[in-house]
């Protein structure tokens, strides 16, 4: 177990060096690309379109709501993206060398979770730079950014599982994903829904992780012990039936690939 472990982030660490491989600016698009990402939507948003809410007196009020919404989006779409087709990007491999093929996947979560925490570190000094309050209630993000992480490793191992055995997936799965982004309060505000439809919220598991981090960037506020419970079980409900589908099919793909 630990020397897989330790694969991982070894394979971790050459995904990171051959991602902007041959690049002009290699590694350092690991900087630029959330500080590009912020810049862009605190310009078009705040700037440009003068959107605003009047829920908090920021004149960055709509850029403040968005960027950690939009932060966390990317982290978990990338993840499930990623390992969706990882058993078919892997499989030369998994066959030269006697590697567990979760041990490659924990690599892809590894990378996406270094970049994920990058990206909200910006987001932070960007609430800095616009006066906007951190406390100590931004704590909370690191196990609200761990336990979404955990849920977008389970649900990514699940969809690749069923890949081999469904190839139209790896064509739906983009589809579905993006229709699940437009299903969830990120660009739009959730009280917009909330009546109307309220089922998109209620049975959209990522909505309970975005709500938290908005609240965190918006109010400084902590989550209620109801939402940290809901994120616990969604996470870890999704992860023992992954490592159960895990467990049963994973030989028969081997056999397969």
């Amino acid at each position: 177990m630990k020397h897989n472990i330790l694969l991982a982030f070894s394979f971790a660490k050459r995904d990171f060096k051959e991602r902007y491989f041959g690049t002009g600016l290699g590694q350092l698009w690991y900087i630029l690309s959330p500080i590009i990402t912020i810049f862009i939507y605190t310009v078009i948003f705040s700037d440009f379109m003068k959107m605003k809410l009047n829920i908090i007196d920021n004149s960055y009020a709509y850029s403040i709501y968005l960027i950690p919404g939009l932060l966390a989006w990317t982290s978990f779409s990338t993840i499930i993206m990623r390992l969706s087709t990882s058993i078919f990007e892997k499989a030369n491999m998994i066959k030269k060398i006697n590697v567990p093929m979760h041990t490659f996947q924990l690599s892809i979560v590894i990378t996406e979770l270094a970049l994920f925490t990058l990206s909200i570190s910006f987001g932070t000094i960007f609430l800095l730079l616009v006066n906007q309050p951190v406390t100590f209630s931004f704590l909370w993000m690191i196990p609200i950014m761990l336990l979404q992480t955990v849920f977008a490793f389970s649900l990514g191992v699940i969809l690749s599982l069923f890949t081999p055995f469904f190839k139209d997936l790896k064509e739906a799965i983009p589809i579905v994903v993006q229709l699940w982004f437009w299903m969830t309060p990120i660009i739009y505000m959730r009280e917009m829904v909330e009546k109307k439809y309220p089922s998109l919220l209620v049975y959209n598991p990522f909505y309970h992780f975005v709500h938290v981090y908005q609240d965190i960037f918006l109010f400084a506020k902590s989550p209620a012990l109801s939402d940290l419970i809901t994120i616990f079980l969604i996470s870890f409900s999704t992860f023992i039936l992954a490592a159960y589908l895990y467990k049963k099919m994973i030989s028969t793909i081997k056999d397969i690939i």
